[in-house]
């Protein structure tokens, strides 16, 4: 779709994608403070300190697990996981991520909170490939091979088990007695309620959990599905600016 712009008196006709490049370039020329100035995974903030860009242990971290420019575009959210587990690894029990994919995000965070000088495990669950029969979308990195290139991602890990296979099924393979934190990123409701169902009866008091896609309107079907849930145990889901619904259960 195309729109008249005019600038200075002059009618240009632009693009709506053009339009937003150039809102955006508005706005960043616009601020006094260039570092002060996000935009990326479909936030766009500007004025604020932005920490986490700053402390170089957490950067170097990221780009040293990053295997596409991806891993840099979602950093927000990956600040926001590390933060939460790190609060966790003073809890009793485990940690889980499902959907796990390429496992970066799950590399950062057992890096992160250094999981092999912890006394927890921490289990990864994903399908690894996909074959068409899924209620989620495929991913570029989904094979054949992809559940293999992640276990040798983790073969250094003693704490770490990789299983493949579909939720809740898998879970049959192994699954922690309690959990401190749980990262949560299926792109579909009925697995991440499945999920949430065997989550919930052992999260520890205290515990948190991660839903990566519980602020995202293409995924509304997950909110409205998971929130009758969290209720029935008392619990409900805070939407943060990154997408991401955060989940703490009372102590």
């Amino acid at each position: 779709m195309e729109k008249d712009m005019i600038v200075n008196g002059v009618n240009f006709n632009i693009t709506n994608a053009e339009l937003f490049k150039h809102s955006v370039e508005g706005i960043q020329k616009s601020i006094a403070t260039p570092k002060s100035f996000f935009c990326s995974d479909n936030i766009i903030s500007w004025n604020r300190n932005l920490s986490f860009m700053t402390d170089s242990s957490f950067m170097q971290l990221v780009q040293r697990h990053a295997t596409s420019d991806i891993e840099m575009a979602i950093i927000w959210r990956t600040y926001v996981l590390c933060y939460f587990a790190r609060l966790a690894t003073h809890l009793p029990g485990d940690f889980l991520e499902v959907g796990a994919y390429q496992g970066n995000t799950a590399n950062v965070i057992a890096d992160w909170i250094d999981i092999e000088s912890s006394d927890k495990k921490y289990w990864l669950y994903d399908a690894f490939e996909h074959t068409g029969i899924e209620a989620n979308h495929a991913l570029p990195g989904h094979s054949p091979e992809l559940f293999e290139e992640v276990k040798k991602r983790f073969r250094n890990y003693k704490s770490i088990h990789v299983i493949k296979g579909h939720v809740p099924n898998s879970f049959s393979q192994g699954f922690p007695e309690s959990i401190a934190f749980a990262h949560i990123d299926l792109n579909q409701a009925p697995a991440e309620v499945a999920t949430l169902e065997r989550v919930l009866p052992i999260l520890t008091p205290g515990g948190i959990i991660v839903l990566d896609d519980y602020g995202w309107h293409g995924y509304r079907a997950q909110k409205e599905a998971e929130d009758p849930l969290l209720a029935r145990f008392g619990l409900s889901a805070l939407e943060l600016p990154t997408g991401q619904g955060l989940v703490i259960k009372p102590l």
